[in-house]
């Protein structure tokens, strides 16, 4: 009865929520046409909708999912318009909206949580203001966080292997960096077993006595070693011991299930491997404009993006995170001469940054970063406390297993990348987000009205502000 009911309030609310949308995104519709990047979506899009695939517009370097899936959405049953083909967009989002309300369901498991608050966060999630404005629009960002949900979502109820494989394909043919998210679900796995499995009474490493390896008791799992949550230590314990035994201990732990779900996995980042040996790199079209670059203040912008967009979480753990920093004065200076040495060393400036206006990052760094020789390292203090503040969020939920492959497939999908978009950090901070296990009422309830107040000011700018450019004949918008 109680899962009717949370099924019933769930449709209510979801259908409130894409009413509200549609009267937004039809006022989009109406102030323009194009939106920036559209210039190019919008008629690759209608090409292949309408059934031309012999063309591809250079400056475009995604591959071909979005249009493939518009075209399958609308043709032949609908026009190739603008407004339809951005509505496929909108439609996503409520197919999001359904999953992230499917996801926090199974995270909180068989606990006992309130409708009102997985509701509550559900909307948040897809209210998320850059996300929820790109679903407004022809962009991929929508319908590529789309197949990742689902992806996940089967990957979490391990749940079958060809729909892993048809998810995570059509994730990564909406954006390549995807297949580093595939990658992270891989790696989350194979850590997984890795250590579990270390956790024998011959480890060394945990007891003080080994066993002969022939021992009958030395190759079951201790369960009195077992944890929730790893850390570094454990890891290294893992390493020393499969590194003793050859990874026997290993292999006798991993079941089909680990095998046949890795392999999916396999499936996938074999196959992408192939792609980038054939294309000669990750990206198509303009290759020039998006050349891969080590950027590592990207990663400093990513805890600015979790400060904005967190902000409820940073100021609910204000006081511990500060004890915290206090208490671990050495590693918060380490930390700051670290970021000190990146910000001097490694800051990157696209071309494109100094030169689009319709970017909130353009105001950003032209009013701050590019404007005072000194801003960079000035900011490092906000890195410092930001980074304490993750982590003071995350510490409980705090597995080495889940946060290795994260921070390496973060690295590869932010790191590398000249060019600095808000949209890049939406999926990495969407997967925090879904860490931050049972927040307060008072936390769900301030996140929630913080995005309420965030996508009405966006939207407001987008409506009222018009910047003219002498080579457009229409009005430019300001986005993120």
């Amino acid at each position: 009865m109680a899962r009717i009911k949370y099924h019933i309030i769930l449709e209510v609310v979801l259908i409130g929520y894409f009413a509200l949308s549609k009267i937004i995104f039809d006022k989009v519709f109406a102030t323009t046409a194009v939106v920036v990047d559209e210039m190019y979506h919008l008629p690759q899009g209608a090409l292949i909708c309408n059934g031309n695939y012999s063309y591809w517009d250079p400056k475009i370097t995604t591959l071909p999912g979005l249009y493939l899936f518009s075209a399958a959405m609308l043709s032949p049953f609908f026009s190739c318009s603008t407004y339809n083909l951005r509505f496929v967009n909108l439609i996503a989002s409520g197919i999001n909206f359904i999953l992230f309300s499917s996801m926090l369901q199974f995270i909180y498991g068989n606990q006992t949580e309130s409708h009102f608050r997985i509701i509550l966060q559900t909307i948040s999630l897809s209210i998320l203001p850059p996300l929820y404005f790109f679903s407004h629009v022809y962009y991929t960002d929508t319908l590529s966080l789309t197949f990742l949900l689902a992806y996940t979502r089967v990957c979490f109820s391990n749940g079958s292997r060809l729909l892993m494989i048809l998810f995570g394909s059509c994730a990564i043919l909406m954006r390549q960096t995807n297949i580093a998210w595939i990658g992270m679900v891989f790696l989350y796995k194979g850590m997984d077993v890795f250590v579990r499995s270390s956790r024998v009474f011959g480890n060394t490493c945990l007891n003080k006595s080994r066993l002969s390896t022939r021992s009958y008791i030395s190759k079951e799992t201790d369960s009195s070693k077992l944890k929730r949550y790893y850390d570094l230590y454990d890891a290294y314990a893992a390493f020393v011991y499969h590194g003793s035994t050859c990874l026997t201990t290993f292999a006798n732990f991993l079941t089909g299930e680990d095998i046949t779900f890795l392999s999916a996995q396999l499936v996938l980042i074999g196959s992408f491997m192939a792609f980038v040996i054939f294309n000669g790199g990750i990206v198509i079209g303009d290759k020039k404009a998006h050349e891969a670059t080590l950027h590592l203040p990207q990663l400093l912008y990513f805890l600015l993006f979790y400060g904005i967009f967190g902000l409820p979480y940073v100021l609910a753990k204000m006081k511990t995170t500060l004890i915290l920093i206090l208490k671990k004065k050495r590693n918060a200076l380490a930390l700051a001469v670290a970021f000190a040495v990146i910000v001097h060393y490694n800051t990157v400036v696209h071309p494109y940054l100094l030169a689009d206006n319709r970017h909130y990052t353009f105001y950003i760094w032209n009013r701050w970063f590019g404007k005072y020789p000194q801003a960079g390292l000035a900011t490092v203090p906000v890195y410092v406390f930001l980074l304490f503040s993750l982590y003071d969020n995350l510490k409980d939920q705090n597995c080495i297993t889940f946060l290795i492959p994260y921070s390496v497939s973060t690295f590869l999908v932010l790191a590398l990348q000249k060019m600095i978009e808000v949209r890049y950090f939406l999926i990495p901070y969407i997967i925090l987000r879904l860490r931050f296990v049972r927040p307060s009422n008072k936390v769900i309830l301030g996140e929630f009205l913080w995005y309420l107040i965030l996508n009405f000011l966006t939207f407001r700018l987008f409506f009222t502000k018009e910047i003219y450019w002498d080579d457009f004949p229409y009005a430019q918008r300001i986005m993120w």
